[in-house]
């Protein structure tokens, strides 16, 4: 993602590491919009241009692939940084290559971009999975490690099991939101995203984007545990 990768250039001697089932998104630019959901941008945001909304949040196309990739990772492996031995840990969810690293010696977890942030689980591209996230999750939670940290936060966490337990509830707790919400109001994937099931504000266009992503991810858990159903007009009801 953008977000992680944005400043390679400035690395001129970091090699870069990644997960096979990542790894396209880095090779060129189709590939690039395709993981990203990007393609569908303008079916699910019209009238609002990319490059603009782009631009809101930093991001130039400068900014995008090509990434050039040293090294693949897999799950299992140990990374032998000298001192330090790092475990990687195959969690997808956030996107389908996604790692946390596990430091043996330390007991110290890195949940990469399972992040433990008040913005809860992000799940908003075509390859991302709210089902392979709560296996992660659950996952790191068996390791009971003592302790934590992620991406976008700056703290340790010493209480990590309680906090990705909450983490993790999240996910059904939107779930719930949607379904309740569909149960009083058919709606459309458009209607459901202004009700801001998911995230509280939408400061930017991007937001509403992702929201409007994931909102997609639970219809479709929802349509396959039989709750809710579509209609010809891409209106969506429960059962």
């Amino acid at each position: 993602h953008y977000d992680h990768t944005r400043g390679h250039r400035l690395f001129t001697h970091a090699q870069t590491y990644i997960h096979p089932s990542d790894a396209s998104a880095l090779d060129n630019q189709e590939d690039f919009m395709y993981y990203n959901s990007i393609d569908r941008w303008e079916e699910l945001m019209p009238g609002i241009n990319y490059r603009e909304a782009a631009a809101q949040m930093g991001i130039e196309e400068a900014d995008e692939p090509a990434v050039h990739i040293n090294c693949y990772i897999e799950d299992g492996q140990v990374l032998d940084l000298g001192h330090t031995k790092v475990e990687v840990l195959h969690t997808p969810g956030h996107s389908a290559g996604h790692c946390s690293f596990w430091f043996p010696d330390q007991e110290f977890l890195f949940t990469g971009d399972i992040c433990l942030t008040k913005a809860g689980p992000w799940y908003g591209e075509i390859l991302a999975s709210p089902d392979d996230m709560l296996a992660s999750i659950d996952r790191l939670i068996a390791l009971k490690p003592p302790r934590v940290c992620s991406c976008h936060i700056k703290e340790i966490d010493n209480n990590p099991v309680a906090t990705m337990q909450e983490y993790k509830e999240r996910i059904f707790k939107r779930e719930e939101r949607i379904y309740r919400y569909l149960k009083k109001n058919p709606a459309n994937v458009n209607e459901l995203a202004n009700q801001h099931l998911i995230y509280q504000m939408h400061p930017t266009p991007f937001v509403l984007f992702w929201e409007k992503l994931m909102v997609i991810k639970h219809l479709e858990r929802l349509e396959n545990m039989g709750r809710i159903q579509r209609n010809a007009q891409g209106v969506f009801e429960a059962v």
